[in-house]
């Protein structure tokens, strides 16, 4: 079964203590990692790279998602990260753009561009109605993740980084994450989380004390059975 490309945006708020990161649940009843808390985040739908955004990517998140796939799908993975936040949370990652360029001119044969809430795919409609659109510009890229063979579903997902303070909307999940709140980071790993989480964590606390490998894009995978991290 090929990945499916998918995207989880990590956000941040600075906090007395520390700062503390949104995760939530999944239900048991699901399929793909049941239990377990997670970022908000999901695959990519067929519209978002089509959507207008109030800013583009930065250069240097630009080039390392690049490494493996086209432009016009790294802006695609990266806005599905925002729209399926503000679906599972209620908080969207945008700004007012009342002259907002368009995004990457359509293939000949691909659909309208989607550039409003009355002519946005269901999933954007109510994002876009409420006057802002997706802040590209405000993405830290920190990790990506390839499911291996054996799981019902397999993901390649791209981890990134947002900091709450450029957040609006009010949190309230849609019941697609249970227990949805700001955790401590220090504290996250205590929390029933998967393998790759524990990772992702990892490189976010390294991110958030300027540590991180600069333009180096952790992957993890398993070959084998094994897990590896290959650094791009």
């Amino acid at each position: 079964m090929r990945p499916k490309d998918a995207a989880s945006l990590i956000l941040v708020r600075r906090a007395d203590g520390g700062p503390r990161v949104l995760m939530g649940r999944r239900a048991p009843r699901h399929a793909f990692m049941p239990g377990v808390f997670v970022f908000p985040g999901g695959a990519v739908d067929r519209g978002d790279g089509y959507v207008t955004s109030s800013s583009e990517l930065r250069a240097e998140v630009l080039k390392a998602l690049v490494r493996d796939c086209t432009a016009h799908r790294a802006r695609a993975i990266a806005l599905a990260g925002i729209r399926e936040t503000f679906e599972e949370t209620g908080l969207l990652l945008g700004s007012p753009a009342p002259g907002a360029g368009p995004g990457p001119k359509l293939p000949r044969k691909s659909p309208r561009k989607f550039v409003s809430g009355k002519s946005a795919p269901n999933g954007w409609r109510a994002f876009l109605e409420t006057g802002l659109a997706p802040e590209l510009a405000a993405l830290e890229y920190v990790a990506h993740a390839v499911t291996p063979p054996g799981p019902p579903r397999r993901f390649h997902a791209r981890f990134f980084i947002a900091d709450a303070g450029n957040l609006s909307g009010e949190l309230a999940g849609n019941g697609e994450l249970l227990d949805l709140g700001w955790y401590p980071l220090r504290d996250a790993y205590a929390l029933p989380i998967a393998g790759v989480t524990r990772l992702v964590l990892k490189e976010v606390a390294l991110a958030l004390d300027g540590a991180a490998a600069g333009d180096r894009i952790p992957l993890f995978t398993r070959r084998r059975g094994t897990r590896i991290i290959i650094y791009e």
